[in-house]
């Protein structure tokens, strides 16, 4: 683990929780732990680091600050760099923050890491030919819920009326997906489907709507953003897996909650990390 006190930030101010007050609070954790900021980057707007911008100014450990997308985005720009990743949860759901933190929050992150009780890890992730996917990636027409939690955060009623009703249409009437290799599951397919790593393997939770009080379920399920409360099939793990469209068409990906065009059969495997990441939990899931 580096001893080293400077740190580059990178902030999403775009993201769940990431607000002027936890912003108060990482500086406040900083300088507490006597960790600098020696550089401050905000995402999207600028560009994130290169490895060797980092290397230059001597810098071996890129905080971030925002959801899993953009952790996601952070760690794919990153790949190869010989330097770690400390992701704090800043984002709505902070599911990869959860994998390498469970519940702490920012202070007890940073003070773990400060007082040398963290460790750098290369935790099991999912890589598809669209992309990585470090907590996990979903696929199907039920992925146009995603529109519903935009509008969430920008608290627009009107929109987020409109892109349910979409959401709702596209769930029910678009071709379904199936899992392929292994077979398993329902052969009719899913709506949608959703593949976490772990370290044994890829598991899928297959969300279906069979009868009225399912879709019923599953459409509240959607549309709170908790996936797993609504019915649902269980399988794998699986080191890699196959999907395809029931229906030819290209498949809605959604990869750390970040939308991508998938093709209409897609193989998603278990990887490693690609870069380290800074852990403070005592073992990986």
């Amino acid at each position: 683990m580096s001893t080293s006190r400077d740190i580059w930030l990178i902030t999403n101010e775009g993201s769940g929780s990431v607000r002027e007050e936890l912003l108060a609070d990482l500086h406040e954790a900083c300088e507490r732990s006597s960790l600098c900021i020696a550089e401050r980057t905000t995402f999207p707007a600028e560009e994130i680091p290169s490895p060797a911008e980092l290397d230059r100014r001597g810098i071996d450990t890129v905080v971030t600050l925002g959801g899993d997308g953009t952790i996601n985005a952070v760690v794919a720009a990153l790949a190869g760099w010989g330097g770690a990743v400390l992701p704090l949860p800043g984002g709505t759901q902070n599911l990869l923050p959860k994998r390498v933190h469970g519940e702490a929050g920012v202070h007890e992150v940073i003070e773990a890491f400060s007082t040398g009780k963290a460790r750098r890890v290369r935790p099991q992730i999912i890589h598809s030919s669209k992309g990585i996917a470090l907590a996990g990636l979903l696929v199907g027409p039920g992925t146009s819920w995603n529109e519903v939690r935009e509008a969430l955060r920008a608290a627009d009623a009107g929109a987020m009326l409109t892109a349910a009703g979409a959401a709702i249409q596209n769930t029910a009437g678009q071709p379904p997906v199936r899992i392929r290799q292994p077979d398993a599951g329902a052969p009719e397919g899913y709506p949608i489907v959703e593949l976490m790593p772990h370290a044994g393997g890829i598991e899928i939770a297959a969300y279906h709507a069979r009868t009225g009080a399912d879709f019923v379920a599953q459409t509240w399920a959607l549309l709170r953003q908790e996936f797993r409360e609504g019915p649902h099939d269980t399988l794998g793990p699986f080191q890699e897996t196959t999907l395809a469209s029931t229906g030819a068409q290209p498949l809605d990906l959604l990869l750390d909650g970040e939308p991508a065009h998938g093709d209409a059969t897609e193989t998603f495997a278990l990887d490693k990390c690609p870069v380290d990441l800074i852990a403070t939990l005592a073992q990986e899931d």
